[in-house]
């Protein structure tokens, strides 16, 4: 399948890469040389030189032959001028990037689908959400969610006072009964385990899971976890995310302070929320982090644009006690592990979780989505089994059987309905499996969902 992106930045080339690896043909369109160079020299794709706005620059692109068009540039008028041309050129899926709230604000009065884009990315919705899923679960060394929040993944270190601690996956799945859990990976000494049932859970062990957001309460119990509502936030930032979040914050905790560096900026703020304490101030101040109690919060969130303030607040609150941080970072993936390993419990980059959001927008069809699962040889896959697949209409134990404590199915989701599958389950032409593999085993379980004549 042709698809042809427009912007080759860090979201313009994570999706080439990714969409790449799929087996997809990759055109892309960028008007920085410095940047097509740059792909021309990683990437085994198509990249022309000009503006996105220009429709013979697209053509030369082959935008005729696409059947996705993303226009993920930092300009949100060049992304919509990309689309309305992608949408007269008979381009069937046209997303855009889109920054501003303005253009989606008033669908009534104006309609972003009528002149092209099919669907949009708001970069800040996006990391406001990966956010949120941390809030969601205290303590968490992993949180995301799939599928608009109806699955969840979650990733805690087992203490010994812990329930699941000296229990096998079997006793521990009856325990949580009637909700549905599925412990999909045990990090145990640096090494992760594809699990079977007897395996004991012990003290010190990572465990990921996967499970309906109906059964987070369950798998909470398991940990003796109590699922305690986070009282009070502090924040700090003066861009759109930093707005955004507090907007979500708002709604739902009842003690946020928000320390804008620009006091305009947190003027304009306060007038636009009810709850949340608006404070001009700099974070990296400890005798601002003393005079506003942050001992006290939950979690403090590093939000702005600045990546060096972002880490040394964070680090600072740490060091005056909160309990969790998180921070927002603009630099490389690769500098996340070290941003950790000095004391910032989760760090989120912006670009690549737009990027893993318009993923999960085209795969949302029954492609192949993968998410790198730390620095594990796992990665977690979603994928349809198709018609006269191999791996249906067969129980999954027998269907499995070459593929176990290799990979794991976590979840099916059936007709928008998602079911935690047994050794009994049997698996439909058009079911959607949540599966999480070692890297090796990806070819062998395409083929197994593959479609065959």
């Amino acid at each position: 399948m042709r698809i042809v992106i427009v912007g080759a930045g860090l979201v313009g080339s994570s999706l080439a890469e990714q969409l790449l690896y799929e087996g997809h043909d990759i055109s892309i369109v960028e008007v920085r040389p410095e940047f097509c160079q740059a792909i021309e020299e990683k990437l085994d794709v198509l990249v022309v030189e000009g503006s996105g706005s220009n429709p013979q620059i697209l053509i030369r692109a082959r935008i005729k032959e696409a059947e996705i068009l993303l226009a993920v540039t930092p300009e949100d008028e060049i992304n919509i001028i990309a689309c309305g041309i992608g949408k007269q050129l008979g381009v069937r899926e046209k997303i855009a990037r889109i920054r501003n709230h303005d253009y989606v604000s008033s669908p009534e009065t104006f309609s972003l689908q009528a002149i092209g884009v099919d669907r949009i990315i708001e970069p800040e919705k996006a990391v406001v959400e990966s956010i949120y899923q941390y809030i969601l679960t205290p303590g968490a060394i992993e949180a995301t969610s799939f599928e608009n929040g109806l699955i969840l993944l979650r990733e805690y270190k087992v203490s010994n006072v812990m329930p699941i601690a000296g229990k096998t996956l079997m006793q521990a799945r009856k325990m949580a009964e009637p909700s549905e859990i599925l412990i999909m990976t045990i990090v145990r000494d640096d090494r992760a385990i594809i699990p079977s049932g007897d395996i004991v859970v012990q003290d010190n062990d990572e465990i990921l899971a996967l499970f309906p957001a109906s059964s987070l309460e369950a798998f909470l119990n398991l940990l003796a976890i109590p699922s305690k509502k986070v009282r009070k936030i502090v924040m700090t930032g003066d861009n759109l995310t930093s707005f955004k979040l507090a907007q979500r914050l708002d709604k739902h905790i009842d003690n946020v302070i928000w320390v804008s560096p620009d006091y305009e900026y947190g003027q304009w703020g306060a007038s636009q929320l009810t709850q949340v304490e608006v404070l001009h101030g700099d974070c990296t101040e400890v005798d601002l982090l003393k005079e506003i109690h942050v001992e006290n919060a939950d979690f403090f969130i590093g939000s702005g644009k600045n990546t060096e303030n972002n880490i040394m607040s964070a680090l600072l609150a740490k060091s005056q006690g909160v309990r969790e941080t998180i921070a927002i970072s603009n630099q490389p993936a690769k500098s996340n592990k070290l941003f950790k390993s000095i004391g910032v419990d989760h760090v989120i980059n912006p670009r690549l979780t737009t990027a893993d959001s318009i993923l999960d927008l085209i795969h949302r069809g029954g492609k192949l989505k993968e998410i790198k699962i730390r620095d594990m040889d796992l990665e977690a896959i979603r994928i349809i089994a198709g018609e006269n697949s191999k791996i249906c209409g067969i129980p999954l134990h027998k269907a499995w059987k070459p593929l176990a404590q290799k990979a794991i199915i976590g979840a099916i989701i059936r007709n928008e309905n998602l079911m935690i599958p047994s050794g009994d389950f049997v698996i439909h032409p058009g079911d959607q499996a949540m599966v999480i593999a070692r890297v090796k085993t990806l070819g062998a379980i395409k083929n197994l969902f593959k479609e065959r004549l």
